[in-house]
């Protein structure tokens, strides 16, 4: 009789059928509390699925292309020599550009004259000549803070006859830019933080008084080694309000 047992239950163990493993419920229990075993586990909603790559902030997908506004490449380990000569060239409506927090030690060439902005804050730029903004008519905004800049060559402002603002704070300058004073729209200019020890009563405005130049409306120069008392009052006469300036020696 207990030969008999054992030998059927060999038999229903034969019969089975091999295991195929249909999901992460086969190795679960049943579950006590609802009832329901790994076989009548109701199916995951298909629309809670993942449906891929989310697509970039302000940009728009398509089944094939990705259309943004902006070529955002900051905080890369890029060098001067891994942006070839014209690599934006072909961006014909590209209208901002950001590389900020890299290796680059020179402005890139060849960018697009749809520029209205460029940031490069943050890299290791010790010089900016004329050729380097050539072409940048467009350019409204120029940020080059926290790098290494002593020296802006003369005739580089020329280069950008519509920029409004300047960002050279937290560099090493040891002179006010030249053309300041000659260009038509620029109305804010930082450069504070840096190592200029005199300003001149021309640095900012032309000769007397020229109405075709538009106002300043912020200029920050402290944190410099000049003595703010000994700047001529006549020296921002083409400021638009007193309170526009900041100076002295304060952080």
């Amino acid at each position: 009789m207990k030969a008999t047992i054992i030998f059927l239950l060999l038999a229903q163990v034969s019969w089975a059928g091999p295991f195929q493993q249909r999901g992460l419920f086969d190795f679960m229990l049943e579950d006590e509390a609802s009832g329901i075993g790994p076989e009548e586990h109701p199916p995951i909603d298909s629309e809670l699925e993942p449906l891929g790559p989310v697509c970039p902030f302000r940009c728009q997908c398509h089944l094939r292309v990705v259309q943004c506004s902006d070529l955002e490449l900051g905080t890369n380990p890029l060098k001067s020599s891994g942006i070839e000569n014209g690599a934006f060239q072909g961006m014909k409506k590209l209208s901002y550009i950001r590389i900020a927090d890299t290796n680059i030690t020179t402005i890139p060439q060849g960018l697009p004259p749809s520029l209205t902005e460029l940031h490069l804050e943050g890299n290791k730029i010790s010089k900016v000549d004329a050729a380097s903004l050539k072409g940048l008519n467009n350019l409204a905004k120029l940020g080059l803070s926290f790098n290494s800049i002593s020296a802006i060559d003369n005739g580089t402002l020329a280069n950008t006859p519509h920029l409004r603002e300047l960002h050279l704070d937290n560099n090493k300058l040891i002179r006010v830019p030249g053309g300041l004073a000659e260009h038509k729209y620029i109305q804010v200019v930082y450069l504070h933080n840096n190592n200029i020890s005199a300003v001149g009563s021309n640095d900012f405005c032309p000769p007397g008084y020229n109405t075709k130049k538009a106002s300043y409306s912020g200029v920050s120069l402290f944190s410099n080694p000049v003595q703010y008392w000994e700047i001529q009052p006549s020296t921002f006469r083409c400021v638009y309000v007193r309170s526009a300036i900041q100076l002295g020696n304060y952080k």
